[in-house]
């Protein structure tokens, strides 16, 4: 059983500012209570990929600085990838994958379904648009609940 905990926007900040002066991305962060015990997962990003160096300089540049600055209580620290279906959730990362196959999932049925495999069109503030079955539709920010990468392998 997971249970997710909270890092806070200062946590989250500091960590964002270290790992930037390595040119690494921080692209999310999981902090939850799982059967092996208290998980800190640190997902990364840089503009050329994330390979097992880019893990390692990462833990390297926040482990110490988690441990004797900020204090944070974890058992497990795991960095990594946000992967090939990532979720997208920053307008950044939307405009980034503009022309991507992506699987959209929302609150309220449209047409009758609630989840949609499409390209990635424009988003903005209201409108997010995905290309499906030859058509552009366009869905209420408010009722998307997901926008994850869907690479077709």
């Amino acid at each position: 059983m997971s249970h997710k905990r909270v890092i806070t926007p200062q946590v989250a900040a500091a960590l964002y500012d270290k790992l930037a002066r390595q040119g690494i991305e921080l692209y999310d962060i999981e902090y939850r209570r799982e059967s092996n015990g208290l998980v800190l997962r640190i997902y990364v990003d840089t503009a050329a990929g994330v390979d097992t160096d880019t893990c390692v300089t990462a833990t390297r540049a926040v482990k110490d600085y988690l441990d004797d600055e900020l204090q944070v209580d974890y058992d497990y620290l795991e960095v990594s990838s946000p992967g090939i279906d990532r979720i997208l959730k920053q307008e950044k990362e939307f405009d980034r994958y503009r022309g991507s196959r992506v699987l959209v999932k929302t609150n309220q049925g449209v047409d009758g379904k609630k989840k949609f495999i499409g390209f990635l069109g424009e988003v903005d503030a209201g409108v997010l648009k995905i290309e499906t079955e030859g058509q552009i539709l366009s869905l209420d920010r408010e009722i998307v609940t997901l926008v994850r990468l869907h690479p077709e392998i």
